[in-house]
């Protein structure tokens, strides 16, 4: 993807940002109402 030098930290941050929200949504599916905790650890 082309973009200018000084966009490309947003642009960066924002595919990360819609990358782990895909993530989280999957996770929430998978996991459903099981009562199961996610940690960061």
């Amino acid at each position: 993807m082309r973009c200018q030098d000084e966009h490309k930290a947003r642009l960066g941050g924002y595919v990360l940002h819609d990358e782990a929200d895909h993530w989280w949504v999957n996770a929430n599916q998978r996991l459903g109402s099981g009562g199961a905790v996610i940690t960061w650890a």
